[in-house]
């Protein structure tokens, strides 16, 4: 059986502009191999610098591999194919300012992948943007708002609901969560949660907190200096971690609410 999303023998290396003549070459990702089933969670931990924002960025195709594939359904993802990669594919960020253009209403904002993906009427990509809101929790209002306009946590349901325009297969969230407070941190894991029931996605999510994976994970991927060291399910990787630097990355105090 064909998983959704296989990453075979990744690679991953930026050169450092040091001193001019002698610039050092950095490996981010080393042979980094693992498969994601339809509908799964997969949880991505580290210390800063292990790779795993590479990973993501990688898989989302907001940068390119040095060499190894990504496969999709069995189809290898090309760089340069980014509509195919843009429906299947979508990425949420930790910082909502930085994702949403201040300039745009969130409408607009959420009509954008339609408009670049479909033949949709405009009166179909209007009401598109409305179911879309109600998903994440917002009101179909909230399409004439600016970004400015909403709170942190209204602005990530936003970031979410741009995600979902064109139902994809993944959703790739790089520490979506660690600028909310807890309350509204917990309300927005049950969103995605329900998301993922309704419309049956799979997410690769890269977090520093034990809580919130242990929750919402079915597989955990430890990674260290740009390779694998622990690749489990989540329940063996926290009922019995198989190294030093896997547990003292579990004991980290960073709660779910």
């Amino acid at each position: 059986m064909t998983s959704l999303l296989r990453v075979e023998n990744l690679n991953k290396a930026y050169l450092h502009k040091g001193r001019w003549w002698a610039p050092k070459r950095i490996r981010a990702l080393n042979n980094v191999s693992f498969d994601l089933e339809s509908g799964q969670t997969l949880a991505i931990m580290g210390e800063t610098g292990s790779g795993k924002s590479s990973l993501a960025k990688i898989i989302a195709g907001a940068e390119r591999p040095s060499s190894g594939t990504v496969y999709l359904r069995g189809k290898p993802l090309k760089a340069q194919d980014y509509r195919f990669r843009c429906r299947h594919i979508r990425m949420v960020f930790q910082d909502t300012d930085a994702s949403l253009n201040p300039h745009l209403t969130i409408g607009r904002q959420l009509e954008e992948p339609l408009l670049f993906n479909t033949h949709l009427s405009s009166e179909q990509r209007r009401e598109t943007v409305s179911e879309a809101l109600l998903k994440v929790g917002l009101l179909p209002e909230h399409a004439v708002f600016h970004s400015h306009m909403m709170s942190t946590g209204q602005k990530q349901r936003a970031c979410i609901a741009r995600a979902i325009m064109l139902n994809p297969d993944v959703i790739v969230a790089d520490e979506a969560l660690a600028a909310l407070d807890s309350s509204i941190r917990a309300q927005i894991i049950n969103l995605l949660l329900d998301l993922q029931r309704d419309m049956k996605m799979s997410y690769v999510f890269v977090s520093h907190s034990p809580e919130i994976i242990r929750h919402i994970a079915d597989k955990v991927m430890i990674m260290r200096h740009g390779e694998i060291v622990t690749y489990e399910d989540t329940a063996s990787v926290f009922n019995k971690p198989v190294d030093g630097y896997t547990e003292s990355l579990l004991q980290q105090t960073y709660t779910l609410s």
